[in-house]
């Protein structure tokens, strides 16, 4: 991967267009990035990754909604663009961040959301790929081959982060590596195990408490029978079996035991079986007695009460006979007695209708001009011509109805429209008025508007102004204070390195002193011609004198060393907490925390000044304009409606002309027709009135007369009707005939007598009834109610006592077979049950290794284990640069000793030492040494992440700061080994502000800060 162009537009601290070629100013393989604190440097390796992931690294991706420079201009937009190749392809990724610009209409901001495009050079043109943030973000970091957190540990090498790593928890490393590796897989492997560990101990658990279920529902199957049949007694026979038992042992003596239950049981149950069916055939036998004897004194009691009845019964028949001959006439005396009443009837209604034609002034009057003048009473014939008159006038009437209604609309139209009129001069006033109203107000608005929108501020930009003026107040605050920790920070530091050197240089004499006097304790033991226990001469020229004991020097070596290590801890404490003041220093003064505070402070009042004038004269804008917005909209109604309203006046004013004109030629047309009358609806209603007294008078005289003709019909057919029956007229066949439910009950009494005088007979010639005489004749004793309870009882209590044996032996029938059931469910159940012990003890010593307990000696889980296998590689490819930048003297080693307490093991890191061949904590190198551990450590993580990521060519690279704490062998070395990372055309940039630097380094790009924003420049040395 290697970057070849980066262009800036309005981020982070630089305001304008600022261009980096890569390709020139890496041409020699080796470029530096320079400039002063809070500068921008980290800013340049910030763009890069924004371009190609949308993120920033580290901590400072909180910001990323306010990357647009403070410096920048008024509506230009932050904006990174990065072309670069990777895997033989060349692409361009254009991204903007998210940001308030200036509206296009009106005042204030709007929200520009960031966008991404995506380009491909290919065909000598540029492509476009895609434009969606998600979309390019993934293309692109499938073609690298590396997420965000890879590419700051492999391209953007920031190696204050790497001195933290170098002297990490095992668990902070642990962490970092898990990001960098990605060891899901193998943390999934552990879920999964361990799931399945207790999956299998849950399933072996399962099974036993079945298999306990089953030995309790044995027992509790056969617990009852056995105490029916008296055999829990003993509870087991002589080999000690019995409801303690388990498993085999408890099934086999209890089905063993069902087995004499049920012999006893069915014994029991014969025995009682006999004895109760003796007791019910007697009880059969006696009840059969009684019931004969009952039956015949009850069919003796039904003989007596039918001869009683025998009288009544006559004269029930009679009267049927009377009321069946009555109905045969009862419809000829109803249609005669109808008829005659229906014809006088008939009379009284004609008679009703003459007085009412004769009532009704217009019927009477035409049928007395049809009649010649006479008086009397109208006939049918001189009714139809009534009848036929009437619909003529009746007719006309009707033709002449059109016209009235049409006069009734004309007038009720007129009256309408000399209202509308009256109200449609007045709206035309009204409108007027107030379009002259709106159009004054109209002009004194626009005028206030105007000159505003020629003097007021944005409020966004006001706003903006005052949040970076306090900004800058707190952070010149904040630079003085930080200013202050780092001078103190910077002194303890300096008393923490001297008294490092001073315990270490006491250390160092303690076992120079050591060894001394362990050569003086063997020179004292050296005798002239024996070896020497050191060299193996003979000889012994010149033995050292014995300065004393050797058991205090120990002692006082151990105690220098440990003052020594202590020291050393306190200093790299020290220095750190230095290197992390001096950095927050830096950003404060990046964001110009090195101004001038009074000046600040007055800036920010002035912002305030300005802000709230923004925020009044806005308010009232947005006032104005909706009120603008308003009146318009009234002086457009208003005239609307005038205009409107003046053609109505003269619409209204024509229509009631023309409708006046057209009632009056109405009015003279329907005078002849309502005659008389004064409208045509009294006309018809008084002709409607007499047609409806001639049709009534007319249906009246024929309804008499049909009336007359069934009257005369029906008497001559009853006469005839008489003439033939028992009866000598028709009062007589009205009082012969009976009320219905009268003759139903009479009917159903007499064949009640009759149907019981049958029964009777045929209960005294039964067979019983016959037996039960025979008995009595002979003074048979027919038994008593007290006798058959006492029988009764008997065998009831001998019957209970036979079921109670039968449901014995069915209970101890049914144990028998429950318990047979259990055992073979028993039995299958005890067959799964052993091999899910076999795999629940394999899978639970899996799940336990790889969780690092039992039998894995390392206490490793899986996953630290594959990380630590990385972590050993790592070391590895660090060791080889570390040597070269320490002369040789140093490596890297992975250390996987047992850690104490609850930390975790197999992480550690140690520093060998080639000179003394000994490893010592990384915590014990000095600052410089520190750097070049961290930085061949970071180059080394570089080189496993790129194998692991597909062996990608890493041809560009960037590290950053710590330089600055090397002596000059140390950086020459160090130089030597950055030297070496340019091999196959690579590019290298170091991010330093170490004056040395610029003279080793003969391309640089350099930083330059001011009021105005940063600016980038190439430069040699």
């Amino acid at each position: 991967m290697r970057i070849h162009r980066l262009e800036m537009r309005a981020f982070g601290p630089f305001a304008g267009h600022e261009t980096v070629d890569f390709d020139a100013l890496g041409a020699q393989g080796l470029f530096l990035l320079n400039g002063p604190t809070g500068a921008g440097k980290t800013s340049v390796l910030d763009a890069v990754a924004y371009a190609l992931y949308g993120r920033i690294p580290g901590a400072r991706n909180d910001a990323l909604k306010s990357l647009r420079s403070h410096h920048a201009a008024d509506g230009v937009g932050p904006e990174v663009v990065c072309e670069f190749s990777a895997g033989g392809r060349r692409l361009e990724v254009r991204r903007s961040p998210e940001w308030m610009r200036p509206a296009k209409r009106g005042t204030g901001t709007t929200r520009e959301q960031a966008s991404t495009q995506l380009r491909e050079w290919a065909g000598g043109e540029w492509l476009p790929l895609s434009q969606r943030n998600d979309e390019a973000a993934s293309e692109i970091q499938r073609l690298l081959g590396m997420n965000m957190e890879q590419f700051t540990k492999v391209i953007l090498l920031a190696q204050g982060e790497f001195a933290a790593f170098l002297r990490a928890s095992a668990k902070d490393r642990e962490e970092l590596l898990e990001k960098l590796f990605g060891t899901e897989i193998y943390q999934g492997l552990e879920i999964r195990l361990n799931a399945e560990s207790r999956e299998a101990a849950a399933q072996v658990a399962s099974g036993l408490a079945q298999l306990g279920s089953l030995e309790e529902l044995a027992r509790s199957q056969a617990s009852a029978a056995l105490a029916q049949a008296g055999l829990l007694a003993g509870e087991g026979d002589g080999d000690g079996a019995g409801l303690d038992s388990t498993g085999a042992e408890l099934l086999t003596w209890l089905s063993a035991s069902l087995e004499r239950a049920v012999q006893l049981a069915a014994a029991d149950a014969d025995a009682a079986a006999g004895a109760a069916r003796e007791a019910a055939e007697a009880v059969v036998e006696a009840e059969r007695c009684q019931s004969r004897h009952a039956l015949r004194e009850a069919a003796l009691a039904e003989q007596v009460r039918l001869a009683a009845l025998t009288g009544d019964a006559g004269k029930w028949r009679e009267s049927l006979q009377r009321h069946h001959e009555a109905e045969v006439l009862s419809a000829v005396v109803a249609a005669a007695s109808a008829t005659a009443s229906a014809c006088a009837g008939a009379e009284a209604g004609a008679q009703l209708a003459r007085e009412d034609f004769a009532a009704n002034a217009l019927a009477s009057g035409l049928a007395g001009s049809l009649a010649g003048g006479g008086a009397a009473a109208p006939d049918l014939p001189l009714l139809a011509r009534v009848e036929q008159a009437l619909a003529g006038q009746l007719a006309a009437v009707a033709a002449a109805m059109p016209g009235e209604q049409r006069l009734a609309r004309a007038a009720a139209d007129l009256a309408a429209g000399e209202r509308d009129l009256v109200a449609a001069t007045a709206g035309v006033a009204e409108q007027r008025g107030a379009e002259v109203r709106g159009k004054a107000r109209l002009l004194e608005v626009k005028a206030e508007l105007s000159a505003l929108r020629g003097s007021a501020v944005p409020v966004e930009q006001a706003a903006e102004r005052h949040l970076a003026a306090t900004r800058l107040v707190d952070s010149i605050a904040g630079h003085a204070r930080q200013s202050a920790e780092v001078d103190t920070l910077a002194a303890a530091d300096l008393g923490s390195r001297e008294a490092a050197v001073g315990a270490r240089q006491a250390w160092l004499d303690a076992v120079e002193r050591r060894h001394f006097l362990a050569a003086g304790e063997l020179a004292a033991l050296l005798v002239d011609g024996e070896p020497c226990q050191v060299c193996g001469s003979t000889v012994h020229p010149a033995p050292s004198e014995l300065a004393g004991p050797g058991t205090g020097a120990v002692q006082a070596e151990k105690a220098a060393k440990a003052a020594s290590d202590k020291a050393e801890k306190r200093a790299v404490e020290s220095h750190a907490a230095l290197a992390t003041a001096r950095q927050a220093l830096a950003v404060l003064a990046e964001r110009g925390g090195d101004g001038e505070a009074g000046e600040a402070g007055a800036a920010v009042v002035r912002a305030k000044d300005v802000l709230d004038t923004a925020v009044a004269a806005q308010d009232r804008l947005s006032a104005l304009s909706a009120e603008t917005d308003v009146l318009e909209a009234g002086v457009a109604r208003a005239q609307s409606a005038l205009l409107a309203g003046t053609q109505r006046v003269a619409s209204l004013t024509a229509g009631n002309a023309a409708l006046a004109q057209k009632a009056a030629q109405l009015e003279g047309e329907l005078a002849a027709a309502r005659a008389g009358y004064d409208t045509l609806a009294e006309r018809l209603h008084a002709v409607e009135a007499a047609q409806r007294a001639a049709s009534a008078l007319t249906d009246a005289l024929r309804r008499q007369e049909s009336a007359a003709e069934a009257a005369s019909h029906a008497a001559s057919a009853l006469a005839d009707a008489l003439a033939d029956s028992t009866f000598a007229d028709a009062e007589e066949v009205r009082a012969a005939l009976l009320a219905k439910p009268e003759a139903s009950a009479r009917q159903e009494r007499l064949a009640a007598f009759d149907r019981d005088g049958t029964l009777n007979t045929a209960q005294l010639e039964r067979a019983e009834v016959a037996q039960a005489a025979l008995e009595a004749a002979r003074g048979v004793r027919v038994p008593s109610a007290g006798d058959l309870a006492g029988w009764r009882e008997d065998a009831r209590r001998l019957g209970a006592a036979a079921q109670a044996a039968a449901v014995h032996l069915g209970l101890a029938r049914r144990a028998g077979e429950q318990v047979a059931e259990t055992a073979a469910a028993f039995a299958s159940r005890e067959a799964l049950v052993a091999p899910l012990r076999e795999r629940a003890a394999l899978v639970s010593g899996l799940a336990e290794a790889v969780r690092g307990g039992g039998d894995n000696r390392l206490k490793m889980t899986l996953t630290s284990y594959v990380l630590a296998a990385r972590l050993e590689q790592v070391a590895l490819a660090a060791s080889v640069r570390l040597s070269t930048m320490s002369g040789q003297r140093y490596t890297l080693s992975h250390s996987d000793a047992k850690a104490g307490g609850n930390r975790k093991s197999g992480l550690g890191l140690e520093v060998v030492d080639e000179w003394t061949q000994r490893s010592r904590d990384t915590a014990t190198l000095s600052g410089g040494e520190s750097f070049m551990a961290s930085l061949s450590l970071a180059l080394g993580l570089a080189d496993v992440v790129q194998q692991e990521s597909g062996g990608l060519d890493i041809e560009t690279l960037f590290v950053d700061e710590g330089f600055g704490s090397l002596d000059e062998e140390s950086l020459d070395q160090v130089m030597d080994a950055l030297e070496g990372l340019r091999d196959g055309g690579r590019v290298v940039g170091l991010v330093s502000h170490v004056a040395e630097m610029k003279t080793r380094i003969p391309v640089h790009l350099q930083v330059a800060k001011g009021r105005n924003g940063s600016t980038l420049a190439v430069g040699t040395a």
